[in-house]
């Protein structure tokens, strides 16, 4: 019998990239000035693009393992 189960990887990191891109653009959106907006902003696209490589090279791009 297969089983299928949520791998944790996956959905651990990418959430993390998600939450970060979403925080670059509030960052964007911020009261500050544009500098600190902008060094807001690539910094949290700088640790999604980071998340998403280390998901890309775990080979976790598949939202399922399977298990028999």
């Amino acid at each position: 019998m297969i089983h299928l189960s949520p791998s944790p990887h996956r959905s651990d990191r990418r959430a993390r990239a998600a939450a970060h891109r979403a925080m670059a653009m509030s960052a964007l959106a911020s009261n500050s000035s544009e500098r600190v907006r902008y060094r807001r902003y690539h910094a949290h696209m700088r640790k999604a693009a980071a998340l998403a490589r280390a998901a890309d090279l775990e080979g976790t791009d598949a939202p399922w393992e399977v298990e028999s």
